[in-house]
């Protein structure tokens, strides 16, 4: 009992607050103006890296088209001679788109499941 009546006394002998009166709403704007700066940067980051593989890409694209199209634009049918290398390089090909579309798939997939799990509503990704 002469315990809690000395830390009444103590607690009555504080200062009620040495903290200015809108010392919670400046703290409060400094942390919105921390988040906003880290989305920021964060947005900035994801289109450098956008760009940067967009460009890698189209610029791959266009070695392709240079390097391999150069002396023959025309689409010609394999003859009977080269069938089996055609048919290799086409059915590697064929592999190839078939393996991307299944990756689209399990992607289209698995990000419904993980939208359901966060409970995030379809087009929203904050």
């Amino acid at each position: 009992m002469k315990q809690d009546k000395a830390i009444i006394k103590v607690l009555k002998s504080m200062d009620e607050s040495s903290l200015s009166d809108g010392f919670n709403l400046l703290i409060m704007n400094q942390i919105h103006r921390a988040v906003v700066r880290k989305k920021k940067r964060a947005n900035i980051l994801n289109l450098c890296l956008l760009s940067t593989v967009s460009l890698g890409l189209i610029s791959l694209g266009i070695y392709m088209l240079k390097d391999y199209l150069t002396a023959n634009f025309i689409f010609q049918l394999p003859t009977l001679n080269n069938l089996s290398e055609s048919i290799s390089r086409y059915s590697f090909s064929v592999y190839i788109a078939i393996l991307i579309f299944i990756l689209v798939g399990l992607d289209t997939y698995f990000r419904s499941i993980w939208k359901k799990h966060n409970g995030h509503k379809a087009g929203q990704f904050n």
